[in-house]
């Protein structure tokens, strides 16, 4: 049997993610830590294998393409939300992390629309960003989970994530600028 028969598993994977996030928001909401972190990190997982799969078995596809990047600005929106919600990360944080999605939304948005399509890869900063953004929220569900005492590290890691998506989010501006000016000079 083809193994191309199963090419919309990535995709289906991609749906169930984001059907994770209801029951994510809940847990977390309802402060029931360690079946938060159970979900947030299946969801994680399917993330990986989705990823994976497309890739091995090039079935990759342009509803892939649209629907994973949702998937994972949905979990990680919702989860900064309710985390800032029931106190566990401040309102500022969790304002500057969504305001970069915004920025990086609507600026693609703008410069599709006055130059045409881009393709721009993420940027280091840009991978940094999520992976520290995806670290804290695990690092928080763990430490609610078992009752650990990580204030420190907690700390830390907002600084942390704070400083890089804001870097991040002007970095994405000024490449768009640059490019934008670049395209018009020639």
């Amino acid at each position: 049997m083809s193994m191309a028969g199963f090419s919309w598993i990535p995709n289906a994977l991609t749906i169930l993610r984001c059907l994770l996030v209801a029951p994510v928001a809940w847990f977390i909401y309802q402060q029931q830590f360690v079946a938060a972190l159970l979900t947030f990190g299946f969801a994680g997982f399917t993330d990986g294998l989705d990823g994976f799969l497309a890739r091995r078995y090039q079935w990759q596809s342009y509803l892939g393409s649209i629907l994973d990047p949702i998937a994972d600005k949905l979990l990680m929106t919702v989860s900064y939300i309710v985390l800032t919600a029931v106190g566990l990360l401040p309102p500022w944080l969790m304002f500057a992390v969504v305001l970069r999605d915004v920025v990086i939304i609507l600026g693609a948005s703008v410069f599709r629309w006055l130059h045409g399509p881009y393709m721009m890869s993420p940027s280091k900063a840009g991978k940094l960003s999520t992976f520290l953004q995806i670290l804290l929220v695990l690092w928080l569900l763990i430490v609610q989970a078992f009752s650990l005492s990580g204030q420190a590290i907690s700390m830390w890691l907002i600084w942390m994530t704070l400083a890089v998506t804001v870097y991040s989010g002007m970095e994405y501006v000024v490449t768009w600028f640059k490019k934008s000016k670049d395209l018009k000079s020639s």
